[in-house]
């Protein structure tokens, strides 16, 4: 009661808690009032210990609280439409995670998703959509996977294929904007194969950037990944193949 009338005597406007607030009947009960909420209403102890059994003059007050009282109802109603529809956003987000779940299952068969997994693909839909992991799914599974002799997915390979989806994921949605990303992260795959010792992936990604922002083609940066044996010999080889391309077009110095 206190919380519709917002902690206010309604008949002088005192506010809690400057004044000590009681519970009045609109109408007297010795007058037949009962202890409806429509008709009991926020009173100071003043007004209350004054007002004794008399009834309110006018009836601003009663519209006041019912209209408060319909208010309190509606939002409680929006709020159970609001809670609802929440759930139901809930359980279709749980549905498309088990649907991914089966899709990958497909591929893989004698294997499955445990809880963790299925977490993973909840965590990566909150940055891709259904469709994007699965088309990764399908690159993942056509890359990585491998069979033993009796026909079925070896337990690594099945291991790689799931973690590598959503490096695949990021790298279809980068290459809407960088055709070359894809090739680029091929050609870094195969200098990291072949390169013992000291490799830096974000390093050798930006050289190969570089070297295509001079026009460097791709066939030569794939030509360098398989013939280099070190991180020296991909940093001189990288450099070599953009002063090239900048003696044709006239340009100066690049640094890496």
């Amino acid at each position: 009661m206190f919380k519709r009338d917002s902690f206010k005597c309604q008949y002088c406007g005192a506010e809690a808690p400057n004044v000590l607030l009681h519970i009045d009947h609109i109408k007297p009960v010795a007058a037949g009032g009962t202890n409806d909420l429509t008709n009991l209403i926020t009173a100071c102890l003043p007004c209350n210990l004054g007002k004794r059994d008399v009834p309110l003059n006018d009836q601003v007050a009663v519209s006041k609280a019912r209209a408060q009282m319909d208010e309190l109802q509606e939002r409680r109603e929006q709020l159970e439409l609001m809670m609802q529809w929440r759930e139901s956003l809930r359980d279709l987000d749980q549905e498309v995670v088990e649907r991914l779940a089966q899709y990958w299952h497909k591929y893989t068969p004698g294997w499955s998703l445990n809880d963790n997994g299925k977490q993973s693909i909840k965590k990566w839909l909150q940055q891709f959509s259904a469709d994007e992991i699965c088309k990764s799914m399908d690159s993942s599974a056509t890359s990585y996977l491998k069979f033993n002799g009796d026909g079925k997915v070896t337990e690594e390979s099945w291991v790689t294929a799931f973690d590598k989806i959503l490096g695949i994921c990021r790298v279809n949605r980068a290459s809407r904007t960088d055709p070359d990303i894809k090739q680029l992260y091929y050609i870094r795959g195969i200098l990291r194969n072949r390169i013992p010792g000291y490799f830096d992936d974000a390093k050798a990604l930006q050289y190969l950037k570089n070297a295509r922002s001079w026009d460097v083609p791709i066939d030569c940066l794939s030509e360098l990944a398989r013939s280099v044996k070190n991180w020296s010999q991909f940093s001189a080889g990288i450099g070599e193949a953009i002063q090239k391309m900048k003696a044709e077009l006239g340009e100066g110095d690049e640094q890496l």
